[in-house]
């Protein structure tokens, strides 16, 4: 009885049963007192601590105020603040250009800004982060808060960003399955080098855990379903930089196995069960496991039930593991499910982007019914665009009825690069650089310009590329060029300026539709020695051209494809305000295949072209045909085709067919060596210019064998090639190597 006594009287001595009929504040000189009173619920008949205490809070919560005292007496309600103070001046002390652009866009305290320790604490940890996003694991931030009148203070943010921390090295440990190179090429984290200069190759916490998505995918895509990348370590080396080590556990490889359909309480023609069982047979049978197939077979499936006309229905895929085999079987639910209304789309944290941008990648919108797939293909594709550091998204009750809001939560990273390159191989020297901007203006927009020089060609250009123009799902790419290239066995110099339009779309799944216009000026300066033929052909010529291209892309994976094929077919045609007409065709296209395991990975690349000219003309010198190096070993660049006064002058047509395969080398996995075999054959001939110059006739042919590795100078490749078939005008090139950066 006691005890009960004790617990009313306590609570009847903090507590008052009767409405608050006053309101008095004191302390607000900026904050006009209606602010205040429109935090205060006036109703309640609880005036107890626990009330004043939430209150103190809400106020706080406004950022208004340093310091709140509540007291209650006789009904009235008295509140005490301490405004916090205003920034006059607002200066960032030690980044500049496009660092201090994105720190300022993404701190909240500025001139005239109310400030507040919690803001400045948010502040800094924000700066931080972009910072340790860039690679700047070392830098300290230093805020200095001067006061000054009128309840107003300056405020100065010291940056000192120190060394920028690189990857020196970057390992691959346990059951990986794959090579150290193989693996290199599917990440997006780079080691640095001394053939860099002054690209950088920062450390990422968002990178790495990029990288091990991108890791986990590419062996999914491999058929490793068990597939874990278990740790990822960063250890500290020389000069504060990092050397990052991936520890894989790639389990078993999988297959597709049996499939099944269930139809739940559905009405379904048996037509169109049976048409389903014929999508899932061609996409599974006897394929390797990868959920790109699945996703091919949801997406199908959906498209062929909708062009059916049927309504409120779902599909689940379903892979189930048999066991003690290396088996996935696929079950096929079709759910009869509520239809529930994406509400409101809520994107947050996108200081930099604009929402345009976020909203291009989804394939849901307000008022489309939510679609799980289309979730998770949505997040996929805002991830792929590397604007962000972290994505995340929640599916929250709305207020409508069968209805869902759906709220994206994004942050921003650093989306600018500067890099360059060196390097020296058999065809000389090579210097390269460029400038990237992923995000121009906040607008997705890709800006690049790149400068290449080596020892026979200059080049300069700038490009753009929006991936999405005008909201209309088709992306625009324009680019403007210089060049001058000077080949010693070609017989002329030309310098080339121009620039391109093109538009590049899907039309069909997997097959692609790129039209194109261009401009061009060439100079063409025939060199001393070459015929008097071959001066005839210089001069100054303007072409103006209108082209496509069509590819269709079927390859199991963009980067180290083991199965698959990829095939164009593209065509320019240079006519109205051109000084020579022409039409230019190419048809091309690369299988892939394992052949004995894993380890021997074969292609079989093939590529026909054609140019020719009319209105009784003939084919200006810029625009004739050359085999590449890649295409035609065991030749010197323009060593091989219609030779005019032993200048190499390139032909009106081209044949190449070239077979490779990887194969294993004993040489230790820290070289990441990977070997190859090749055979090429193929032929570069026609000279319309002259009957004088022979066709060229002949079918070359070369054998030999590749390698490329990382020494401790840096890559290096080589390969050696032994010509078969020739003529007696080709100019060999047996052996062949590079140090650095690619040619």
């Amino acid at each position: 009885m006691i005890r009960y006594f004790l617990i009313f009287f306590f609570i009847f001595t903090t507590s008052s049963f009767s409405e608050i009929k006053k309101i008095t504040i004191f302390g607000n000189s900026r904050v006009n007192s209606n602010t205040i009173e429109s935090l205060i619920d006036k109703k309640t008949i609880n005036v107890d601590s626990i009330y004043i205490n939430n209150l103190t809070k809400k106020i706080y919560d406004t950022d208004f105020f340093s310091d709140v005292k509540i007291s209650y007496n006789q009904d009235t309600l008295t509140v005490t603040v301490a405004e916090n103070p205003i920034v006059n001046f607002f200066y960032i002390n030690g980044v500049k250009d496009s660092d201090l652009d994105q720190i300022n866009k993404i701190l909240t305290l500025k001139e005239n800004a109310i400030f507040s320790n919690s803001k400045l604490k948010k502040d800094i940890e924000l700066a931080k982060e972009f910072l340790t996003s860039s690679g700047y694991y070392r830098a300290t931030i230093i805020p200095e808060v001067i006061k000054i009148d009128n309840n107003q203070i300056n405020l100065i943010i010291n940056i000192d960003k120190k060394e920028i921390s690189k990857i020196k090295n970057i390992y691959f440990i346990g059951n990986k399955f794959f090579s150290n190179s193989q693996l290199l090429d599917v990440i997006s984290s780079a080691e640095d080098g001394w053939w860099k200069l002054f690209s950088s190759s920062p450390l990422s916490e968002q990178r790495i855990d990029y990288d091990k998505q991108l890791l986990k995918d590419f062996y999914k895509s491999k058929g490793f379903y068990d597939v874990q990348i278990e740790s990822v370590f960063a250890n500290i080396e020389k000069n504060d930089n990092f050397s990052l080590t991936f520890s894989i556990n790639a389990g078993k490889k999988y297959k597709f196995g049996e499939f099944g359909i269930k139809t739940g309480n559905l009405s379904f023609k048996e037509e169109d069960i049976f048409e389903i069982k014929n999508i899932s047979n061609k996409l599974l049978k006897n394929e390797i496991y990868s959920p790109t197939i699945i996703s091919k077979l949801n997406k199908q499936a959906t498209d062929y039930l909708e062009s059916k006309r049927y309504n409120n229905f779902e599909i689940n895929i379903e892979e189930v593991k048999r066991n003690n085999e290396e088996i996935i079987n696929i079950e096929i639910q079709l759910n009869d499910v509520k239809k529930t209304l994406i509400s409101k789309i809520n994107i947050q944290g996108n200081s930099i982007t604009e929402e345009k941008v976020i909203r291009d990648n989804l394939l849901i919108a307000e008022g489309d019914y939510l679609n799980s797939s289309k979730v998770k293909k949505s997040i996929d594709n805002i991830k792929s665009k590397q604007l962000f550091s972290k994505v995340e998204h929640k599916i929250e009750d709305s207020d409508k009825k069968d209805s869902k809001n759906f709220n994206l939560i994004v942050k921003e990273q650093p989306t600018g690069s500067i890099s360059a390159g060196i390097g020296y191989g058999s065809n000389g020297g090579l210097f390269e650089a460029s400038i990237n901007e992923r995000n121009f203006l906040g607008q997705g927009i890709n800006l690049n310009f790149t400068g290449r020089m080596s020892s026979e060609v200059v080049r300069g250009e700038f490009s753009y590329l929006n991936p999405n123009f005008i909201n209309s799902n088709k992306e625009l790419a324009a680019s403007a060029y210089s060049e001058v290239d000077d080949y010693q066995n070609s017989g002329y110099q030309n310098t080339r300026t121009g620039a391109r339009l093109a538009t590049k779309y899907e039309i069909y799944e997997d097959i692609f539709f790129r039209p194109n216009i261009g401009i061009q000026h060439d100079n063409l300066e025939a060199s001393s020695s070459a015929s008097s033929l071959l001066r005839t052909r210089q001069g100054d010529f303007l072409t103006t051209s209108l082209g496509y291209n069509f590819s269709v892309d079927k390859r199991d994976s963009r980067f180290n494809p083991t199965s698959g094929s990829l095939f164009y077919f593209d065509q320019n045609i240079s006519t109205f305000f051109s000084d020579i007409p022409t039409v230019q065709t190419g048809i091309g296209s690369t299988f892939y295949k394992e052949l004995l395991n894993d380890k021997f990975i074969g292609s079989a690349k093939f590529k026909l072209a054609n140019v020719f000219a009319f209105d009784n003309k003939d084919v200006k010198l810029s625009d004739r045909l050359f085999s590449s190096q890649n295409d035609l070993r065991g030749f010197e660049i323009r060593g091989v085709g219609p030779v005019d006064n032993g200048d190499h002058v390139g032909g009106n047509n081209l044949a190449t067919l070239s077979l490779k395969s990887t194969f294993p080398n004993p040489i230790p996995e820290t070289l990441r060596a990977n070997s190859f075999i090749f055979f090429d054959i193929g032929n570069v001939w026609g000279a319309d210019y002259s009957d004088l110059i022979s066709g060229s006739s002949k079918v070359r042919s070369s054998t030999g064998v590749a390698l490329d590795l990382m020494s401790p100078v840096g890559p290096l490749s080589f390969s050696y090639s032994i010509p078969i078939s020739k003529a007696s005008t080709d100019k060999e090139q047996r052996f062949l190597f590079n140090i650095g950066s690619s040619f």
